[in-house]
């Protein structure tokens, strides 16, 4: 009976690296992402977090996908059964890595479009949606900075571990990097056009599983929705009381512009 290992949580290091279990760990980002995502949706009732891991979701399966059409293996070391290898100097000693060969393909590293992903949208949402928070200067900063930048920290952390450990080349990496900063952006602009404006329909649609998607106090663009919504409102009570007057003259024609009040809608 040969043994598989689980592939999305098996990292292995060297036990000479110092920082190994720290690069092991950075490696494992992803399925902890899921994992606490999960949690929120699961125990918080979180509609935003579901569309978060539906996008990230989406980008494991392209990053997939693309693995397959472009054929890129991995570095050459890592292949074969777990074991021995032997070296130029004649000594042999147990193989670092083992991934199965039907996990050849490398391009582009599906770890390093994860967490690219989940950095991107981090970014724009504190860009776009966290200019209202509350406190002093400084508390205000971190709190609308400081999830963004661990974000990054841990996205570089991760994609760089998945080449000191030696799963990836760093071509690889970087290819999946910038694929899922790409869809990264690319869903937080569904996010933005789509999910904000159907998000209300969609809460009462899940109502019975009391699922919901919640809104910052000071949300810039919650603001500027109700800013553009009281924009309307006044452009009506404007077009409403206008032609009100319309008809005012036409009943007393002899009476002046000053007698004329708009009328309130």
């Amino acid at each position: 009976m040969t043994l598989k290992p689980f592939s999305l949580t098996h990292v292995v290091y060297s036990s000479d690296d110092t920082l190994g279990p720290l690069w092991a760990l950075l490696s494992l980002a992803p399925p902890f992402c899921v994992v606490s995502l999960t949690t929120i949706i699961v125990v918080g009732r979180d509609l935003r977090a579901a569309f978060v891991l539906a996008g990230l979701v989406i980008t494991s399966i392209i990053s997939t996908v693309l693995k397959k059409i472009i054929d890129h293996e991995r570095p050459g070391h890592i292949f074969g059964p777990a074991g021995t290898a032997n070296h130029d100097d004649g000594k042999s000693s147990e193989m670092l890595l083992h991934v199965p060969a039907s996990q050849q393909e490398g391009m582009p590293s599906n770890h390093s479009a994860f967490v690219a992903f989940a950095a991107a949208f981090t970014l724009l949402f504190a860009i776009r949606r966290c200019g209202g928070m509350q406190g002093t200067a400084l508390v205000k900063s971190i709190k609308r900075w400081g999830p963004p930048l661990g974000a990054w920290a841990v996205a570089i952390g991760c994609a760089y571990s998945r080449v000191h450990l030696g799963y990836h080349t760093p071509n690889q990496v970087y290819a999946g990097f910038a694929l899922g900063s790409i869809l990264g952006a690319l869903w937080y602009a569904i996010y933005e056009t789509v999910y904000i404006c159907k998000v209300e329909k969609l809460e009462r649609l899940l109502a019975p599983f009391d699922f919901r998607s919640p809104h910052e106090t000071g949300d810039l663009a919650a603001e500027r929705r109700k800013g553009l919504d009281a924009r309307r409102k006044l452009d009506a009570q404007r077009k409403s009381g206008w032609k009100k007057i319309a008809y005012y003259n036409k009943d007393f024609p002899n009476r002046s512009k000053a007698d004329i009040v708009p009328a309130q809608a």
